[in-house]
């Protein structure tokens, strides 16, 4: 005979078990509908009206989930994603275990930690507070991949919110993220001539060499002051030590901490990846990707205060930090929404078979967020 659940760990444990303990990359589809299906019936349960979103054939579904349908706004958006980055069978081979103060297993804390504290938060809000507040609860099926398919939609329901709280874990030692630098990837190719670098190296035309000064140029711009860098992670070129290269390709990676030095730092990267870098070689060039930063400032600083206050009325201090890795916090802070970050019980060891969720934290972290809509 079974026995129910006597707090809410233990409640919160069983229900993560049934996020992890199957298959939920990005590129299973149906692992990661399955995870939308089973946040939809925990959401309907609690009387929020939710509808699940096709993305297409290429991910799985997402979630949203309302306490106000049909709201022009939102007074608060909470996010987290659906998916892992874990090839099938990892979940059988690895399922949920817990050890000591901490649970094990693929996506437990990033970021199937986070989906679940956002359902259990609103669970134990109190009734006057749903009652006052419209609020929304965004799954996405993508975010490990860049979030591509589901970025429009993130964007359009963050305009429609006054702050948004994202829910990928917190850091190890607790601590959450109150901005992320921006980041945009552009990838040069560079069109030589190929010819016998002993016999008639004049011939050719070095697209290899164009590359090098090109990215060295590139990585120039940085600015250590102001926190942007250009790095030049991928330099793909040549045949042969002994032929002129006809070819070279060059991806840069660039962070920048505000939305003007992006738009400064892009504008001179094409400037460069116009000019010619060595005789008779011609280059194309097109962005990757080009996401926004999610800065901190006075308007910000609001709601990084009133997360932190909550966290002082449940009994225990959280501390911020500013990263320069980008999440989905960046493309809701585009239209100038008040974003923060780390939401989430707080884990380590991301996207590795130590995956670790600290269970000290799980409840701290509910009680925190339904605090926080007391404050708001």
């Amino acid at each position: 005979m079974s026995t129910q659940p006597t707090s809410i760990l233990e409640s919160y444990l069983e229900d993560l078990a049934s996020l992890v303990n199957f298959d939920c990359g990005t590129e299973n589809p149906d692992g990661v509908t399955r995870a939308a299906g089973i946040m939809k019936e925990h959401f309907d349960s609690i009387g929020f009206k939710t509808e699940i979103i096709d993305f297409g054939p290429a991910v799985g579904n997402g979630l949203l989930a309302t306490n106000k349908p049909g709201a022009s706004r939102y007074d608060v958006l909470l996010n987290a994603h659906l998916d892992t980055v874990f090839p099938d069978g990892t979940a059988a081979t690895r399922p949920l275990t817990i050890k000591g103060d901490r649970a094990y297993g693929p996506g437990c804390a990033d970021c199937k930690g986070g989906v679940l504290a956002i359902y259990y938060a609103l669970k134990a809000a109190r009734k006057e507070d749903l009652d006052r507040l419209s609020i929304a609860v965004a799954y996405n099926p993508d975010e490990e991949t860049g979030s591509r398919h589901s970025q429009k939609w993130l964007s359009e329901l963050s305009s429609k919110a006054d702050r948004v709280l994202i829910f990928e874990p917190a850091r190890a030692n607790g601590e959450l993220v109150r901005s992320r630098k921006g980041a945009a990837r552009l990838k040069i190719n560079f069109h030589g001539q190929s010819s016998h670098a002993g016999n008639a190296p004049y011939k050719g035309a070095n697209a290899n060499l164009a590359a090098i000064r090109f990215a060295s140029a590139a990585a120039g711009l940085a600015d250590v002051e102001r926190g942007t860098t250009v790095n030049p992670g991928l330099i793909h070129g040549g045949e042969a030590a002994n032929i002129i290269s006809s070819h070279c390709e060059v991806v840069l990676d660039l962070r920048y901490w505000n939305n003007v030095d992006w738009k400064l730092l892009t504008t001179e990267i094409e400037k460069l990846a116009q000019q010619t870098w060595a005789p008779r070689v011609t280059q194309e060039y097109v962005w990757l990707t080009n996401d926004p930063a999610m800065p901190y400032s006075e308007s910000s600083k609001v709601l990084v205060d009133q997360v932190t206050e909550a966290a002082r009325l449940e009994g225990f201090e959280v501390k911020w930090l500013d990263v320069g890795g980008a999440s989905d916090g960046n493309l809701m802070a585009e239209h100038g929404t008040l974003v923060v970050d780390g939401c989430g019980p707080a884990g380590g060891d991301y996207h590795s078979d130590k995956e670790f969720l600290r269970l000290d934290t799980v409840e701290e972290r509910i009680r925190m967020v339904s605090r926080f809509l007391t404050l708001i």
